[in-house]
């Protein structure tokens, strides 16, 4: 039996605030595989998790995204870029919601820009579908206008008055 706090649970969603982490080998809800996704696989750099938790078949709807690839090979292409774009990537989960086969989450990713050497923190927010315990689809909108303003490439905001 997992246990989780559960912060409210309304109409069979679960807000999810806080709980164990674990690997995907056992895993028994669909909360457990995203969380593997985050930590294994790009807090860590673990590739395998995406052939333990990806459908053969992925739908992927993020920009920039490889989509003529089997989907574990999608969401390992999604994991090396996101690593070399972010030098000492941690992706931390901040607020996540279950719902059905659907998990909603935002996270926050931390790290140093390789070019500028700058540290950088940046939003993400992610939505999973599941099917018979599979990741087969997924909307990913990283902040990378945040990015680029913390780099330097694009200009500061206006002065406010």
């Amino acid at each position: 039996m997992v246990r989780r706090k559960v912060d409210r649970t309304a109409a069979g969603i679960a807000v999810v605030v806080d709980g164990p982490s674990t690997g995907a080998t056992g895993m028994s809800s669909n909360l457990e595989r995203f969380r593997a996704i985050i930590e294994r696989g790009f807090s860590e750099g673990d590739l395998i998790v995406a052939d333990e938790v990806c459908a053969e078949t992925l739908i992927e709807h993020e920009y920039l995204s490889r989509t003529d690839i089997p989907g574990p090979q999608i969401l390992k292409a999604q994991i090396e870029d996101a690593r070399r774009s972010i030098k000492d990537l941690k992706l931390t989960i901040e607020a996540i919601v279950e719902a059905g086969e659907t998990v909603w989450a935002r996270s926050k990713a931390t790290g140093v820009d390789p070019r500028s050497g700058k540290p950088v923190t940046i939003d993400v927010i992610d939505i999973c579908r599941f099917a018979d315990g599979k990741l087969v689809e997924h909307w990913g909108v990283p902040d990378r206008f945040a990015l680029l303003h913390q780099i330097g490439a694009l200009p500061p905001p206006p002065q406010q008055t």
